[in-house]
């Protein structure tokens, strides 16, 4: 086994410490290292004590960095862990390659596919405007993509529009644009799932609580969205009462908007009022009309499986905030029915969501659900945004990696979050010094519960070691 990369100002603390007599375990602890570490360092000074101290170069050679292959087969028959280049006789990371340590230039790895090294694979990101965010999300996903993991990012602000790409990102991913506000979508919100076991009612309850959500119907106008929605079902013979029914072709939403009129002009139903009032609050998501009944459906399958095109990028423009609020919400909610339709499985596609603040981490929704369990059907979150508020405390513990850019928090309620994940780090006020002066590009990154200042390595440079592997 090839031995632990250290630098050599960290060999010199190791051998100070032991002079001080300090035991390996106790310096270990001290340095945030492995005990095994240590024991190589002390090793080495006793057997070669008049030489000079260890250097990378002699003692510790520095790894050549390792990139993914490209993924060739099915889904079903690729390996649970990222495939990685090695030099023969030499152990590497097999993970991501995010950046280099911006003290000892050591290179650090994202290693979301093994469960032993993080518990889950979410990664959040967070950071002020122009601290470097969404160029290290480009890095990311082109890295996903060399290691022939699927992304769909969801671009409600243009972020991602391909002719605003690194070139480099562009020329190695080759992202495939959806124009969901100008073209829509041929997705209806209305399907029962398989795992709907309250069939119509299920739907009638997600589908409500997305809207309320969304326009804050309150309780008397969300359930006349319920009673709209099972109409609706009743209008095309799907009963809650009968399951031989519930494979019928599902009703649309003009069926559903048509549906919502007829309780606001009807005298014989109590709410009508109220129907009165969240149809004009539902019409221009309505006109909109964003989800199609025509063209080839919508297909998770197919980003999955498309093994020349790793990167999708589903683009909400033109379309008005609440309106793009409700499609996000039931896409998720399809994605997420979709994966547990399909099992438990190992890693298989990435979704990233970009502007977190257009997402509701309420408890149940699907972002929320997604966050919990998604891990078990194969489905990695990459969540990012300027504001640290745009995060629930659900966001914060169930993202096992953490990538922190330049960050103001005078309150410490980010670094109170950030210290519990870094074993390394023993107050908030030591992390809150460290996010708030980090220079453009510069990012703390949290993994396997320790904090490390580093700076994103460039996709050039990338693009270098991908052409070498």
């Amino acid at each position: 086994m090839a031995a632990p990369k250290i630098s050599d100002l960290l060999a010199r603390q190791i051998l100070e410490l032991n002079k001080q007599g300090k035991d390996p375990v106790e310096i270990a602890h001290l340095l945030g290292l492995k005990k095994m570490q240590v024991g190589v360092v002390l090793a080495h000074e006793k057997l070669n004590a008049a030489a000079p101290v260890p250097t990378n170069q002699e003692v510790f050679p520095k790894e050549t960095y390792a990139h993914p292959q490209s993924y060739e087969g099915p889904p079903a028959e690729r390996d649970d862990q990222v495939a990685v280049e090695k030099e023969p006789g030499r152990e590497v990371p097999a993970g991501l390659y995010v950046g280099d340590d911006s003290e000892y230039g050591d290179p650090l790895y994202w290693e979301p596919t093994d469960p032993q090294a993080v518990q889950n694979p979410h990664l959040m990101i967070m950071g002020e405007s122009g601290s470097g965010k969404t160029y290290a999300a480009q890095c990311l996903v082109a890295e996903l993509s060399q290691a022939g993991i699927p992304s769909v990012l969801f671009d409600y602000g243009q972020s991602f529009e391909v002719e605003g790409l690194e070139k480099c990102f562009v020329r190695f991913t080759k992202p495939t644009e959806y124009l969901i506000g100008e073209e829509g979508l041929a997705l209806n919100p209305l399907e029962i799932f398989p795992r709907d076991i309250q069939g119509p009612n299920a739907v009638a309850t997600r589908v409500s609580a997305v809207f309320d959500a969304v326009y804050h119907l309150g309780d008397i106008q969300r359930k006349v969205v319920i009673d709209a929605i099972l109409r609706a079902f009743e209008a095309v013979g799907i009963r809650p009462s009968d399951r031989s029914t519930w494979t019928s072709s599902p009703p649309t939403l003009s069926t559903l908007h048509g549906t919502l009129e007829e309780l606001a002009s009807s005298k014989d139903y109590p709410n009508s009022k109220n129907a009165t009032g969240v149809t004009a609050r539902l019409t221009e998501f309505f006109i909109l009309n964003s989800f199609r009944n025509d063209g080839p459906p919508w297909s998770w399958e197919k980003f999955i499986g498309d093994k020349d095109r790793r990167v999708h990028i589903l683009q909400f423009r033109g379309l008005e905030g609440k309106t793009q609020r409700v499609i996000v919400e039931l896409l998720l909610w399809d994605l997420f029915f979709f994966l547990k339709s399909h099992g438990q499985s190992h890693l298989r596609l990435y979704c990233v969501l970009d502007e977190a603040h257009h997402l509701s981490f309420r408890d149940g929704g699907p972002a929320d659900s997604l966050l919990r369990e998604g891990r078990k059907f194969g489905l990695g979150i990459i969540l990012a945004s300027q504001q640290p508020e745009d995060f629930n405390p659900a966001a914060f513990s169930n993202s096992a990696s953490k990538l922190v850019f330049q960050t103001s928090d005078p309150t410490l309620k980010v670094s109170k979050f950030l210290v519990a994940k870094c074993s390394n780090y023993s107050t908030p006020e030591q992390i809150r010094d460290v996010v708030s002066v980090l220079k453009q590009g510069e990012a703390f990154f949290i993994t396997k519960n320790k904090g490390h200042v580093l700076r994103i390595a460039e996709l050039e440079r990338r693009a270098t070691l991908w052409n070498n592997s």
